[in-house]
C-alpha cells in the first residue's frame, strides 16, 4: 500500500514549478485554500517541510529540492497517461466536440469555420458545447471536448492556440444618448462614470483585461447577468452606458442601441485552443482548417 497519495506529489511539483500557491491553484483548477490544506497534509505525512513560505515568496527547502525530481516525474507520467488515454479513446471516434462562449456566436470567423467544416467534412460529426471560459477549460482538460474557442490569453504550456482575430472595447448607448452620433469615444469621455459590464466572476482575468482602461479611468461597474450572452440590445434608460467587446461589423446592428468603439490599447485575442500533445484525426482536420482561416485576411 502506498504511503503517499500521488496526487499530493503532483500538487507539490506544480507548486514548486509555479513558485506560487495562487498560480498553482489556477493551473490545477482548484481553490487555493484547498490546495494549501492538501500540501500541509503531504508535509505532515512526510514529517518534514518541502517549502519555505513567506508572504512574498515560495522556495524549496533542501529536502524539497531532493524530492522534487521524483514529484516532477510523477507529474510528467500522469500527463502522458492522460493524453494517451484520450487519444486511444478518441482514435476511432468521428465526432468532434468544440466549446464556445454564447456571446461569440456573432463572431464571423467562428461561424464560418464551423459551417465550412460541417459542410466539407460530412464524415465527421460536429457538436458545439456552449458555456463560459472557465468551465470550458475544465472540460478541455478532462477530455470532454476536443477544442474550444476562447477570448483572452491562456497558459501556452498547457494549450496549443491559433489566434483567429483580436477585439477591442465598445461602449453601448441608447439611440437617444448624446453620444449616439459619435464615430468613436476616448477613455476620458467615460472617466468616473457608472458602466454596465458582464459579471466579473465568470472570468476574472478576462474581465480585468477587457476593462483595464475603464478601471484606470475610475469608472464604477454595474454587473449585469444578462451580459454573459453579449452586449445589451436595449438600454433601461437613455442615459445608461454599457461596455463589451467591440465585434464591429461581425455583430448585427441593434434597433435601439448604438455601439461606439472606445479608443484604447485593448486587443483581446479570439483563439482556438486544444491541449498540448492532444491529437486525433478529426481534431487535426479542424485544426488545419482553423489555421488556414487565421492566415486568410477577412474581407
Amino acid at each position: 500500500m502506498m504511503r503517499l497519495d500521488p496526487k499530493l506529489m503532483i500538487a507539490f511539483a506544480v507548486i514548486a514549478q509555479e513558485r506560487s500557491f495562487t498560480r498553482a491553484a489556477e493551473r490545477l483548477r482548484v481553490a487555493q485554500p484547498w490546495l494549501s490544506a492538501r500540501f500541509a497534509k503531504l508535509e505532515s505525512l512526510l514529517g518534514f517541510r518541502l517549502l519555505d513560505r513567506t508572504t512574498r515568496s515560495v522556495t524549496l527547502t533542501d529536502r524539497g529540492a531532493t524530492l522534487l525530481p521524483v514529484a516532477e516525474e510523477m507529474l510528467r507520467v500522469s500527463q502522458q497517461a492522460d493524453r494517451l488515454s484520450l487519444q486511444i479513446g478518441r482514435m476511432e471516434r468521428q465526432v468532434l466536440r468544440i466549446g464556445a462562449a454564447p456571446y461569440t456566436k456573432v463572431i464571423r470567423r467562428r461561424h464560418e469555420l464551423l459551417n465550412d467544416f460541417a459542410l466539407t467534412r460530412t464524415d465527421i460529426g460536429l457538436e458545439l458545447e456552449i458555456s463560459w471560459s472557465i468551465p470550458l477549460l475544465a472540460k478541455l482538460d478532462a477530455g470532454e471536448i476536443d477544442s474550444s474557442f476562447m477570448m483572452g490569453t491562456v497558459d501556452p504550456r498547457q494549450y496549443e492556440r491559433i489566434t483567429l482575430a483580436e477585439y477591442g472595447l465598445a461602449i453601448s448607448v441608447d439611440k437617444a444618448h448624446a453620444w449616439a452620433g459619435r464615430a468613436h469615444l476616448d477613455v476620458e469621455d467615460v472617466a468616473g462614470m457608472a458602466v454596465q459590464v458582464f459579471t466579473r466572476s465568470l472570468n476574472p482575468g478576462l474581465w480585468a483585461t477587457l476593462h483595464a482602461p475603464l478601471i484606470e479611468a475610475g469608472c464604477r461597474f454595474i454587473s449585469m447577468p444578462e451580459m454573459a450572452e453579449g452586449a445589451p440590445t436595449r438600454m433601461r434608460s437613455p442615459e445608461d452606458v454599457a461596455a463589451f467587446f467591440d465585434f464591429g461589423t461581425d455583430e448585427p446592428a441593434a434597433a435601439d442601441v448604438v455601439r461606439i468603439p472606445l479608443r484604447s490599447q485593448v486587443a483581446v485575442p479570439f483563439q482556438l485552443l486544444r491541449r498540448v500533445g492532444y491529437a486525433s484525426p478529426a481534431s487535426d482536420a479542424f485544426w488545419a482548417m482553423a489555421d488556414k482561416s487565421a492566415r486568410t485576411p477577412i474581407l
